[in-house]
């Protein structure tokens, strides 16, 4: 498995909209935007949105508590690479654990800007990130199986939510991308194993692959899939 790289400063996230005491209110409704391409405009085309856990670095199930604990799936850096010289890419990420209180805000972001600056420093141009930072029990409307993370890049950043894809490893990432019109992926990595016969029984358009590496190459496949 690929292991982090060192991170790239000069490459580092804008905040866009981060309050971290709001950040650790169950009651909390707003999603957390991260632009990381500063000289984006608004994009207005599909896009590809990617789950993190499970897609892109290993699901820990003890939870990713620091940038050490993250370890990339195997071909993953360049697979998003490949994506996104085709493709803009935005990563949504549940990460229940700042609501409910077992990692505090400002961890999670360090490791999540730790993961993206390794991902850039392998050669990927990342659109954004958008992180639902809700408890469950928070009836949030961007914690997914909602749409609202997608519904938000697509406010920010312009993507057309209508021809793109979500690609994640569980039911919930599929639904919250089939609410909202986007083309639907389940990788057989993390949790999507398990998930595959369900997932299959309610979303049988959902294309399933055995990694996040195959399913960019099939993507990749369609000539409609290109930045314009």
């Amino acid at each position: 498995m690929s292991t982090m790289r060192s991170p790239n400063p000069a490459m580092s996230s804008q905040f866009l909209s981060i309050n971290l005491e709001q950040l650790t209110m169950t009651t909390n409704q707003s999603c957390v935007l991260l632009q990381q391409n500063r000289g984006l405009a608004r994009i207005s085309r599909p896009a590809v949105f990617l789950d993190r856990d499970g897609v892109v670095i290993d699901n820990c199930d003890t939870y990713v508590r620091h940038p050490s604990d993250v370890t990339f799936l195997p071909g993953v850096i360049d697979a998003v690479r490949k994506l996104s010289e085709r493709r803009d890419v935005v990563i949504v990420t549940n990460q229940s654990v700042i609501g409910r209180g077992f990692v505090p805000a400002e961890t999670i972001l360090e490791i999540h800007q730790s993961i993206v600056d390794s991902l850039i420093a392998g050669g990927a141009d990342i659109t954004g990130s958008v992180i639902c930072p809700h408890d469950p029990s928070s009836r949030c409307t961007c914690r997914k199986p909602e749409p609202g993370m997608l519904i938000a890049a697509s406010q920010a950043w312009g993507c057309q939510l209508e021809g793109s894809w979500m690609v994640g490893d569980a039911l919930t990432d599929i639904q919250a991308g089939a609410a909202v019109g986007c083309q639907t992926m389940l990788v057989r990595t993390g949790r999507g194993e398990y998930q595959e016969h369900a997932t299959r029984l309610s979303h049988p358009e959902c294309v399933v692959v055995p990694s996040l590496l195959v399913g960019v190459d099939r993507l990749l496949a369609d000539p409609t899939n290109a930045k314009s």
